[in-house]
């Protein structure tokens, strides 16, 4: 089974893919990244671009399914508005590609529950437990300039979703 966990945002979405072995149920990493919009484009054609990128994730790897962020609490009604919007733009791209029933989401503290044990962790704890978990075959880079800090709240997404699976069963 392959899931595509998606860290939502107008300028900068974040993705991970893992594959769980049918072997021996054990998680792989395939990839990840971080999809950015140009700051110069409208509202509209930066959700576009997420939009169109979301479609393109899903065709590359094939996911069976998908785990996206679902917006917990935000300070900042501006950003909270933009993650919304992304969001949408993403649901509906998930939908177009027949992945709607197979889409999947998870508050932040489920996540850090799921990945860590503790549902307040702090992020270098969850960017720990991604690393041990999928041990990735290449340097995967840290913090916001090289797109690893979006991209390993994707896995981690992806990560809880697999825990999510095998505790409760989602078929």
């Amino acid at each position: 089974m392959r899931i595509l966990g998606i860290d939502p945002g107008t300028a900068r979405c974040g993705y991970g893919v893992i594959d769980i072995s049918n072997k021996d149920g054990s998680l792989l990493w395939v990839a990840h990244g971080c999809n950015e919009t140009d700051k110069l484009k409208t509202d509209a054609e930066r959700l576009n671009r997420v939009f169109n990128d979301i479609i393109n994730l899903i065709e590359k790897y094939k996911p069976d399914q998908i785990a996206i962020e679902l917006l917990f609490i935000s300070r900042n009604q501006k950003t909270a508005m933009r993650i919304a919007e992304a969001r949408g733009v993403i649901l509906l791209a998930c939908a177009k590609k027949g992945l709607a029933l197979q889409t999947f989401e998870y508050t932040p503290p489920q996540v850090k529950l799921a990945v860590t044990g503790y549902g307040r962790s702090e992020k270098e704890e969850v960017l720990n437990e991604v690393r041990k978990a999928l041990k990735p075959g290449r340097e995967i880079g840290l913090g916001k300039k090289s797109g690893f800090d979006d991209a390993a709240d994707a896995l981690a997404l992806a990560i809880a979703h697999f825990h999510k699976y095998v505790e409760e069963g989602i078929k």
